[in-house]
């Protein structure tokens, strides 16, 4: 008898000692944007080897692949609802983060995507967050680049319509540069277009001197083929979404040249002790994951890893795993010391107060020898 109760009373205190913090993470791990969401994840893992208990509590990465599409991440959001989760990191794209946060907000379960730059994600409501800046922000920079520093009068812009990301970012980089005095031609596609004849036809007669892609590489591929096939050699200047090994990998020496902006990667992030914590971060992404090109680190690696840590900071400041008192921390949050920077949320729309946009360039010889250079950083701050 006595042996039976202390064999119950171990099983008890084992309980509590292996307690958990459920964080769900709903990210792009199949599908059209993998690379980005398993950069997104390995991000989020080295956060978790880095902190993996918060309130004496081991936290638990409960992983749901969206399979990009917006089906799968409502799905996944709705079973994260059934769970219990404390908290949502991801998705990485618009696309997928607005319908997944509108279940989210319903249910009062934090949300915050690592990479959606839609304002419209977190105007859906006081429980969901982001760790990227805004495509308002990410179209001004683009379009003052293309214009001021290109010296841009006429610019072709292509945008895929049925993606909430690629349109309402074309949106912002026509606008602005309309307002600096560019004339601008829109092109539409949609997902999974591999045929751009006609659009590339509809340009030729506007004769551009740049080019503004804001889709993604699976169209990307096929898309700066056909264009340097078709002898167009303008400059071609694209966004985030670039930021992919499918890129290059798709499409070869059409990619090398190429423009983009995207997360600022530590040696772009001006404050020098946010440098050293990426730097630092990044030295252990390596050490963890021996096997990964030099490639596969980049901002939303950095983004996925800060997601993860300023929601662990306000269980921890919060005390309580209750969600709203979390909520109410996370919302407080000021001057977070980020792996990708300074994070405040305190006076936002649960946008980051300041971010850093990154400007980069491919250099390709083919799609397996490439690289990505550095080009310069800029404050978001800067448009404000």
């Amino acid at each position: 008898m006595r042996k039976s109760l202390l064999v119950a009373a171990l099983l008890v205190l084992g309980s509590f000692g292996l307690a958990q913090v459920k964080i769900g993470i709903n990210l792009e791990l199949s599908g059209r944007f993998a690379a980005i969401g398993n950069q997104t994840l390995n991000g989020i893992k080295v956060a978790n080897l880095q902190t993996p208990e918060v309130l004496g509590q081991k936290v638990e990465l409960v992983i749901c692949d969206n399979e990009t599409s917006r089906e799968g991440s409502i799905a996944c959001a709705q079973r994260f609802v059934n769970e219990g989760v404390i908290g949502v990191l991801g998705a990485i794209s618009s696309s997928m983060s607005i319908p997944a946060a509108e279940v989210l907000q319903d249910a009062g379960i934090i949300m915050i995507s690592t990479s959606s730059t839609n304002p419209q994600t977190t105007q859906i409501g006081d429980y969901i967050f982001r760790m990227a800046y805004t495509d308002d922000f990410q179209g001004k920079l683009a379009a003052a680049y293309v214009v001021k520093d290109l010296g841009a009068k006429k610019v072709a812009i292509f945008r895929q319509i049925d993606d909430d990301y690629s349109y309402g970012l074309a949106g912002f980089f026509d606008e602005t540069a309309k307002k600096l005095g560019a004339k601008t031609l829109v092109q539409d596609y949609v997902a999974n277009t591999v045929d751009f004849t006609a659009q590339l036809n509809n340009i030729r007669s506007f004769k551009p001197d740049a080019i503004y892609y804001s889709g993604f590489c699976a169209e990307g591929a096929p898309f700066m083929k056909q264009l340097r096939e078709q002898g167009f050699d303008q400059q071609v200047v694209g966004a985030d979404a670039s930021d992919d090994p499918q890129c290059p990998e798709g499409a070869g020496a059409a990619f090398d040249g190429y423009i983009f902006t995207g997360f600022a990667t530590p040696n772009l992030i001006p404050d020098p002790e946010a440098k050293k914590r990426a730097e630092a971060f990044k030295a252990k992404y390596f050490e963890v994951f021996k096997d990964a090109k030099p490639g596969d680190f980049n901002g939303f690696v950095l983004a996925g890893a800060d997601a993860y840590n300023v929601l662990v900071a306000a269980i921890k400041a919060a005390g309580t795993t209750d969600v709203k008192a979390v909520r109410d921390a996370l919302a407080n949050i000021e001057h977070f010391p980020g792996v990708s920077g300074d994070i405040t949320y305190k006076g936002t729309d649960g946008t980051p107060k300041d971010r850093t946009i990154g400007f980069y360039q491919y250099k390709v010889k083919s799609a397996s020898d490439w690289t990505k250079i550095e080009l310069f950083g800029k404050s978001t701050a800067e448009v404000q």
